[in-house]
């Protein structure tokens, strides 16, 4: 019964990823074979993570195709098709934080012209301020142990991450939450970006109030 428990399990974070990752796909937080998802398994499965394979189309994900790693990157089923460049960075955050559950490196467009523009991610809303202010990595060449110790490195306890002409970073307790993180970036990057078209300043929420919302964002993380 435990054997078949474990194998339900796994199954179902497959779908869960599959499902999250087309759904990224589809609003344009990840590209065709740019950006990658990973999720921490439970103690009781044999791989620690399960994450994208590279160069994969994103659009045309199936359960079979995610590949099981340990810490150390190292495929746990040799069939498997090689897992994203960019597993360094996913498991050095895994490491690092017994918390996160789940992490999306996003290639979403506003956020990383944000971060290119080096604007900043401002509370313009209360989703917003949840978050806080987001730090800053400058560019590493992807799949690289220096992007990995950097990405982390800035993470430190909060949720999301600005590469510097790369893209997004997001992790969560679990997938949906990560996911969630993702769009709530993405969107408002694109408040901001809008009000500067317009040649207006974004107007923030009452500064007074930010201390409470960013504590509370903390509680809710």
């Amino acid at each position: 019964m435990q054997t078949k428990q474990t194998k339900q399990t796994n199954l179902e974070i497959r779908e869960e990823m599959v499902q999250v990752v087309r759904e990224l796909y589809a609003v344009g937080l990840i590209t065709a074979t740019g950006g990658n998802v990973s999720v921490r398994l439970p103690e009781s499965e044999q791989a620690q993570v399960l994450i994208t394979p590279s160069q994969f189309f994103k659009g045309d994900l199936r359960p079979a195709l995610l590949v099981e790693i340990g810490l150390d990157g190292q495929k746990l089923v040799d069939e498997a098709p090689k897992p994203s460049m960019e597993w360094p960075m996913h498991c050095a955050i895994y490491a690092a934080r017994p918390d996160v559950g789940a992490i999306i490196h996003a290639h979403a467009l506003h956020a990383t012209i944000l971060g290119m523009a080096d604007l900043p991610f401002r509370p313009v809303s209360t989703e917003a301020a949840l978050l806080g202010e987001l730090p800053r990595v400058p560019y590493f060449i992807p799949g690289t142990r220096e992007l990995a110790e950097a990405v982390t490195s800035a993470l430190g306890d909060g949720a999301a991450v600005l590469m510097q002409n790369h893209g997004l970073l997001v992790v969560g307790h679990n997938l949906r939450r990560a996911a969630n993180t993702a769009e709530i970036v993405e969107r408002t990057a694109e408040m901001i970006l809008g009000c500067y078209a317009v040649g207006r300043e974004p107007k923030t929420l009452p500064e007074e109030m930010l201390p409470a919302l960013r504590q509370l964002g903390k509680r809710l993380a």
